[in-house]
């Protein structure tokens, strides 16, 4: 008798301190759509695929809480009002945490590989990165480029995983060329070319860049490596050629090492 009691103390005891420190899951929603919500109930209409996500995926209940982002540095606290709305628990102006997004922007620029780039779109988000630029060049794979949308979708879902509170930027792709012509005048760039004898390690250029600068983005070239006038038209645009190390690596796998690198350098400099 005795036993039995104390299994079920500490089987209470137990799920208290799991129901403690057990962490919400997020739901990233669009800023236009919490701005339209009433400051009557606070309530926020939700959409199907939120609704299957919600209730099917995450297998949340009625009443359950869960932690509404918008990708631009805010987060509430909501509750789940099955069939189909949140109700938060302050109001849109009085969000639980508002982050200033981290400065210098880290941004990753690559050529389109055939494979592999939604996990660098997952990877890269989930790592830190700020600002996603898709590239075509010469020695492109041939393909379609165009998937933005599903591009974007891999973004949102990296960024609910992860517990970030700012969405990654994604551009629009545009050649190599005329992307680093057109860059702002505050920023470090690199270009990643490893069969190059004078370019110098990521650690040992990051370590040399000025922290106050806004942006500082490398350029990962594809499969088949840059072209010889493109490495022509990098260095008339002052870009730095850097190394990952002896190995030649997938653009996919350059494109993670190099995002690591970045916030490894960001993270001890702020």
């Amino acid at each position: 008798m005795i036993g039995m009691l104390m299994f079920t103390l500490i089987q209470s005891s137990l799920c208290s301190i799991i129901s403690i420190v057990a962490e919400l899951r997020r739901l990233l929603i669009e800023t236009s759509r919490l701005l339209s919500i009433s400051t009557d109930d606070y309530a926020l209409p939700l959409q199907r695929g939120e609704i299957h996500y919600l209730k099917r995926v995450l297998r949340l209940r009625d009443s359950d809480l869960i932690e509404v982002v918008d990708g631009v540095g805010n987060l509430w606290e909501a509750k789940i009002k099955y069939p189909d709305f949140l109700e938060l628990t302050s109001t849109f102006k009085k969000p639980l945490i508002s982050q200033l997004p981290l400065k210098p922007k880290i941004g990753i620029a690559f050529v389109k590989p055939r494979r592999g780039t939604e996990e660098i779109i997952r990877m890269s988000c989930e790592l830190g990165v700020d600002l996603l630029q898709p590239l075509y060049s010469k020695r492109s794979t041939p393909q379609s480029f165009n998937r933005a949308k599903r591009w974007k979708n891999i973004l949102a879902e990296s960024l609910e995983q992860s517990e970030r509170l700012w969405m990654p930027s994604l551009l629009d792709i545009t050649e190599a060329s005329n992307w680093w012509n057109s860059l702002p005048p505050k920023s470090a760039v690199a270009i990643a070319s490893p069969r190059l004898h004078d370019s110098l390690s990521i650690e040992t250029w990051t370590n040399g860049v000025d922290p106050s600068i806004g942006e500082i983005w490398i350029t990962i070239g594809p499969e088949g490596g840059w072209t010889p006038e493109e490495l022509l038209s990098a260095n008339s645009s002052n870009l730095t050629v850097v190394s990952l190390g002896k190995n030649i690596l997938r653009t996919s796998t350059a494109a993670i090492a190099a995002c690591h690198s970045m916030v490894s350098w960001r993270d001890f400099i702020i």
